[in-house]
């Protein structure tokens, strides 16, 4: 089909048809955003979190990791050790203070890893930012391109009804406008579900790899103290 008459088709259709091109359009362009930001997102997120956990096994002291930590602002896993570390600087100051009184150790590794647990579910908040809209938009638009397709073609025979003719010549352009709406549905669905379902397998890794730091991080602690 001619790019003219595709055009001709989208503004020639009735207000319901143009109100249906402009939601899948307006899908589209938000799910296509979507994507491109999360490719950037997910590309620094990797990239931070492999180059902080290089430098956390080279063994360093904690405090200077913790300095390291600051230059990764993508890297969950630099997030993780944070909070960690602050907990652990929290009960030694507690216990510095004239009076102090020593914690136990099974106390101190259990609110690390309480602080763990509040990290992760936050990083895996922000990692899963927006994908539920990639997978409305991969659901629905199909069916609403087909509502369109639906409505154009009960134009199509109420036109022929109305007129008796029922040749090619009048039939073909209304359902030519109806399937338009299909395929524009389509076309909205099918690059979300394919970025929905790709970056899902990317940030279940991302996790995985948070929670084997986490223990990893849990076992040095308990190493030292």
């Amino acid at each position: 089909m001619a790019g003219g008459s595709m055009w001709s088709l989208l503004l020639t259709g009735n207000w319901i048809s143009l109100c249906i091109y402009a939601l899948l359009l307006v899908m589209s362009v938000l799910s296509w955003a979507i994507i491109i930001a999360k490719a950037i997102r997910l590309r620094a997120v990797e990239g931070e979190n492999a180059q902080f956990y290089q430098a956390f096994l080279r063994g360093q002291p904690l405090g200077e990791i913790h300095q390291a930590s600051q230059k990764f602002a993508a890297a969950p896993l630099a997030r993780m050790f944070e909070a960690s570390y602050r907990e652990i600087g929290l009960y030694r100051g507690q216990m510095e203070k004239p009076g102090g009184v020593a914690v136990p150790r099974e106390r101190i590794i259990a609110a690390v890893g309480r602080a763990l647990e509040r990290v992760f579910n936050h990083q895996q908040e922000l990692l899963e930012q927006r994908l539920p809209f990639l997978a409305t938009v991969s659901g629905s638009a199909p069916f609403i391109g087909l509502f369109g397709t639906v409505l154009g073609i009960i134009d199509a025979f109420r036109n022929i009804g109305s007129t008796g003719v029922t040749s090619l010549a009048v039939v073909a352009p209304g359902i030519s406008e109806a399937l338009v709406a299909t395929a524009g549905g389509l076309l909205a669905a099918i690059p979300a579900l394919v970025a929905y379902n790709y970056y899902r397998n990317r940030i279940r890794d991302i996790t995985s790899q948070m929670k084997n730091f986490a223990l990893e991080l849990i076992n040095r602690f308990d190493r030292i103290l």
